[in-house]
């Protein structure tokens, strides 16, 4: 049980240390630069690897520590066995696996739209809301009527508007069948409570991922407020923010499905390991028959020293 868990413990701090220090960061600058995006490819493959390669050998020495112990003989008498149940079954699923998920990266969204988007939920859901959405709505719900809206009518059941401030010609108004008229501005703020209320942000955000961030984006705009429309530099920070949020959603979705191809291997290499019973050379069988005549003459020193002890009584 506890050679099991060394492979797990070894399999998820190498995993870790890729994601935290090994794999370079992905921006926004990057996925907008030709040059910098190529050379980020080129680096993230690399360090993939190199990742494939740890996994490999660290866990080559466990399974050879773990036979040695097992069985007996040194580590590099029992590497032999070790390397049938480490690179086989680590290069045919593990291997496999990170070459599909670099070509179709959309199978990430397995474990991305549901633990990625847990995790980034709350950050995803604030930006989201700040985009898109009208945060200012007091107004709409302590005053429904609004500008431009009647609030009372007169005795004959006529509609009263003259309360309603000037508008400009060219502002939209609609002319509901009771009489009462919205403006384009309330028209709007009711939509943003609507959406507010109802909408969904994990349906948006699990819907983008790095390769496809600028379209989403493109096909947003119309719907962002103003000062993300007309201020570049608002607009710019707002748009890295997301994009990291995007990023970190793939990369999670990718991460776990690195850790659970990896317990399940690990688990399945122990079992090998256990079922397959100790076959020794003969040198090996000499040296652990000799490690148990030295314990049984040492149990039979340490049995007769207590035997042949006298245990003196004086007053």
């Amino acid at each position: 049980m506890a050679n099991s868990y060394l492979n797990i413990v070894t399999f998820l701090l190498t995993t870790l240390t890729y994601y935290l220090a090994i794999k370079p960061s992905f921006t926004y600058e990057m996925s907008s630069d030709p040059e910098k995006h190529k050379a980020y490819i080129s680096n993230s493959y690399m360090y993939l690897a190199v990742y494939f390669l740890l996994v490999i050998v660290i866990q080559f020495m466990v399974n050879a520590s773990i036979i040695a112990s097992t069985c007996g003989g040194s580590i590099t008498e029992n590497m032999g066995a070790a390397g049938v149940y480490t690179f086989i079954p680590w290069t045919l699923i593990f291997g496999v696996l990170v070459i599909i998920l670099t070509v179709y990266p959309g199978f990430k969204s397995a474990f991305s739209d549901v633990i990625g988007y847990f995790w980034v939920s709350s950050s995803a859901n604030k930006l989201i809301t700040e985009l898109l959405i009208n945060q200012d709505l007091e107004k709409v719900l302590n005053n429904p009527t609004g500008n431009g809206v009647a609030d009372s009518t007169t005795n004959t059941g006529e509609p009263l508007v003259a309360s309603a401030p000037p508008i400009a010609q060219d502002e939209f108004r609609y002319q509901g069948g009771n009489g009462n008229s919205v403006t384009k501005e309330q028209m709007q703020e009711a939509s943003d409570l609507i959406i507010k209320i109802c909408g969904n942000t994990s349906i948006l955000i699990n819907q983008i991922v790095p390769s496809n961030f600028e379209s989403y984006w493109n096909i947003l705009k119309p719907l962002m407020k103003e000062k993300y429309q007309t201020n570049a530099q608002a607009e710019s920070k707002i748009k890295k923010d997301l994009f990291e949020v995007v990023v970190a959603r793939d990369n999670i979705g990718e991460a776990m499905w690195y850790m659970y191809t990896g317990l399940l291997l690990t688990s399945i290499v122990q079992l090998k390991i256990t079922t397959r019973g100790c076959v020794n050379n003969p040198k090996t069988m000499e040296e652990n028959y000799n490690k148990f005549v030295e314990a049984e003459q040492q149990a039979k020193d340490q049995q007769q020293l207590a035997t042949s002890t006298t245990y003196t009584i004086t007053n």
